[in-house]
């Protein structure tokens, strides 16, 4: 770390007092909290690169980029509150932060919780009404195979019948070409408590959105109101849908807000399982329960050519043993 702190010493014109690790998520970035000793403080992401084999095919050919920096450059010059840039060192992918502080959505208290998803849901809104343009997001798209991509997860760690395999892959293929026909608009693709934080200011910022690509608007409404870190009753979901649409000036689609309810909670619930069984992290434990809720209550929704995935998904999703 020698050579980062000469680093972020020259980027920031003033002396280093610390660097000290931050917790992460599942993903390669690792960040450090950079304080100074004119008492400010700054991020520093080392945005080391995934391992492409975890990745979807369209994120593979970006992986010597990092995608952070642009999808930042687009969100912050329509005045969405994303952390300034302060440097950047491409050789070494070291990217210097605006310190957003550690207060995550996922930490407030429920009444403020409450009114802070109000106003995600508002950002979440101008984010999706983003017109298209030719930089980095508006190349990708949530496709149909990616959307299997994702959902492989589900199928080899999530299901412990292997007799349902076979005939849930038949399915699954259906409610990818189902999403993949579905309008799309720009999506940050994680849009979830852990990524929402409130800064020292008490302002709503956003992070790890590098993924934004094009995507049905449900992906995000499906990761935020189905949130497996954040309890919220299905009256909350429909009031927090619902001004979402007011802010959009559109309406709900029952059918297509299932799709990706389904797609992305599936996919979650694999990884959970992933997590707690292969690899022994616990942490993970409570949220297996959740995903199978938020899948099992949108099955009725669902179209009717999928009635068959509908079927075949209680006994694919249930506990290990059952």
């Amino acid at each position: 770390m020698e050579r980062a702190r000469a680093w972020l010493e020259s980027a920031r014109k003033r002396a280093l007092v610390e660097l000290v690790a931050l917790p992460g998520g599942g993903g390669a970035r690792r960040y450090h909290r950079a304080r100074f000793a004119d008492g400010s403080s700054a991020v520093l992401m080392h945005a080391l690169p995934e391992d492409p084999a975890i990745l979807p095919p369209q994120l593979r050919a970006s992986a010597g980029e990092i995608p952070f920096l642009d999808v930042t450059a687009l969100l912050a010059r329509h005045g969405l509150p994303v952390p300034e840039i302060y440097a950047v060192e491409r050789a070494e992918r070291w990217v210097l932060l605006e310190d957003l502080g550690d207060q995550h959505l996922l930490d407030l208290a429920p009444a403020e919780r409450a009114r802070r998803h109000r106003e995600a849901v508002a950002v979440l809104a101008r984010v999706h009404a983003l017109p298209r343009e030719g930089s980095l997001p508006f190349r990708r798209c949530f496709d149909e195979e990616w959307v299997r991509f994702e959902l492989r997860t589900f199928v080899e760690h999530g299901v412990a019948d292997d007799a349902l395999r076979r005939p849930l892959d038949r399915e699954l293929d259906a409610l990818a070409r189902a999403v993949a026909a579905l309008p799309r608009v720009l999506a940050l693709r994680d849009y979830q408590s852990q990524n929402l934080m409130i800064d020292p200011r008490g302002r709503l910022r956003l992070l790890d959105y590098q993924d934004a690509l094009l995507a049905p608007a449900e992906l995000d409404l499906a990761a935020l109101l189905h949130d497996s870190y954040v309890e919220l009753a299905e009256s909350e979901r429909a009031a927090l849908a619902a001004e979402y649409w007011r802010a959009r000036g559109g309406s709900a689609d029952p059918a297509a807000y299932a799709l990706l309810v389904v797609q992305r909670k599936c996919k979650d619930f694999g990884r959970y399982r992933l997590l707690v069984e292969r690899r022994g992290d616990l942490r993970y434990r409570p949220y297996i329960a959740r995903a199978r809720a938020s899948v099992l209550g949108a099955l009725p929704a669902l179209p009717p050519v999928l009635r068959r995935l509908a079927e075949l998904l209680p006994a694919a999703l249930a506990e290990r043993g059952a």
